[in-house]
């Protein structure tokens, strides 16, 4: 692996390390779980809007998306999907 991808996999343990130092695991578990939830319903919805022709690619970035910003960020990204087409 190259240099800038250890860097960030040192970078993304050592705040796992910090967050179980200091026990704040709230935000963590809501993102976990607006991802899990996301990706079901965009399971649901490509499989009710494929006749449309109106999908979104499940992916690290897009479950990402969703599990940060939650309802907001699904809605975002189907309503960029209808617009780019």
């Amino acid at each position: 692996m190259g240099t800038m991808m250890w860097l960030a996999l040192a970078l993304g343990a050592g705040f796992l390390a910090y967050l179980i130092y200091t026990r704040q695991f709230g935000w963590l578990i809501r993102v976990a779980r607006n991802m899990a939830l996301g990706v079901g319903g965009m399971l649901i919805f490509n499989l009710m809007l494929s006749g449309f022709g109106l999908t979104v690619g499940i992916n690290v970035i897009t479950t990402l998306v969703v599990g940060l910003l939650g309802a907001p960020g699904f809605l975002l990204l189907y309503g960029t999907q209808m617009i780019v087409g």
